[in-house]
């Protein structure tokens, strides 16, 4: 791969340095991870074509779908991966640009069919080693045929003396990977927010964010987050929070890991994740959950595509005030994960 723009990160801050010492990952020689942007708050946001057709115009329905594309890697068994490798591994072995193209635009084909108005996406990369440092949003929002995006980053380090690529040698790894929007209506602001800073690491390089957006949708703003969860309850509180102080409706989707409780159904190790995160968001009665109306069994609303197809890891959940008029989970294959599609009705 090339590699030609490691060292822009370097130079960012002191602090950078001093902390980088300290860090120690299993089975590198001599490692370094440097974070470019210890607690910003920024978030990309780019107009392409203001004039391109709306598909819902004028109208209070408005279809959103949270996707967690992998970082074009494909599924387990797509694009000939095989399951039973660590997602590291997975991610290293992404063979050519053409192959994260190829991803990017089965994904914008299906963004097309399914006619979506916003779209919520985690793990996607702006400037990384294992997707050949292709920035995904601009090709992306382009092939689509979307009029705005945000980006903000979760991680953006390097690794230094890592033993990529096997004979090629040790080699460097950049990542600059994170949340974004694709919308079709103005977003008017985004800051990418820290949920909470827990390990010294997490401060190093980088930690759980959600993209925090503001959608004029004909006319009505409104408040729309990007977000990919870890453990589930810290980030539920901070959700919680930001839709209790919202002044206009409020969405937040993404890879959330809730687990809705289903017995035997969701292995041990699973069930950390479970009932208190989902039984926070319910017990605050602010949010519209489809999920609680589902049987934990249905294998039909399943968005993990892995060996192990235990749960629902995606959601799509609105504040009260907003209808859910359709919800489902698209039928496709581009990822570890499968879409999750909801039309909803916000009043003007």
């Amino acid at each position: 791969m090339v590699n030609n723009k490691r060292t822009r990160g370097l130079g960012n801050t002191a602090a950078a340095f001093a902390a980088a010492g300290f860090l120690g990952i299993a089975g590198m020689v001599a490692p370094t991870a440097i974070h470019a942007a210890l607690s910003s708050t920024k978030a990309e946001i780019v107009t392409l074509n203001e004039n391109r057709h709306h598909y819902c115009e004028a109208s209070t329905e408005v279809k959103i779908i949270s996707y967690n594309i992998a970082h074009c890697r494909g599924s387990y068994d797509f694009y000939g991966k095989h399951s039973g490798l660590s997602d590291l591994e997975m991610d290293l072995t992404i063979e050519s640009p053409a192959q994260v193209y190829k991803c990017l635009d089965d994904v914008a084909e299906m963004l097309e069919k399914e006619k979506a108005d916003i779209v919520l996406l985690q793990e996607v990369d702006k400037d990384a080693t294992w997707s050949f440092e292709i920035d995904f949003m601009p090709y992306l929002a382009e092939k689509a045929g979307f009029n705005y995006y945000a980006y903000g980053a979760k991680y953006d380090f390097l690794w230094g003396g890592y033993p990529y690529g096997g004979t090629k040698g040790w080699d460097e790894l950049h990542f600059n990977i994170g949340n974004a929007i694709l919308s079709r209506y103005p977003i008017i602001s985004a800051e990418n927010k820290a949920f909470d800073r827990r390990k010294f690491i997490d401060w190093i390089a980088g930690e759980e964010k959600y993209l925090d957006a503001v959608i004029s949708i004909n006319g009505k703003e409104t408040r729309i987050i990007s977000t990919h969860f870890s453990s589930g309850e810290i980030e539920t509180k901070r959700i919680i929070e930001e839709a209790s102080k919202s002044e206009m409706p409020f969405i937040f989707g993404g890879t959330l890991h809730l687990v809705i409780p289903a017995g035997d159904e969701v292995p041990p190790e699973l069930m950390w994740r479970s009932a208190d995160a989902i039984n926070l968001l319910d017990d605050s009665g602010l949010f519209s959950i489809y999920m609680l109306g589902v049987k934990p069994n249905d294998t039909s609303y399943f968005t993990s595509d892995t060996e192990n197809l235990y749960w629902t890891a995606d959601y799509i959940i609105p504040t009260r005030n907003i209808e859910i008029k359709d919800y489902y989970v698209v039928d496709i294959e581009l990822s570890d994960h499968k879409p999750v599609a909801a039309t909803l009705i916000i009043s003007l």
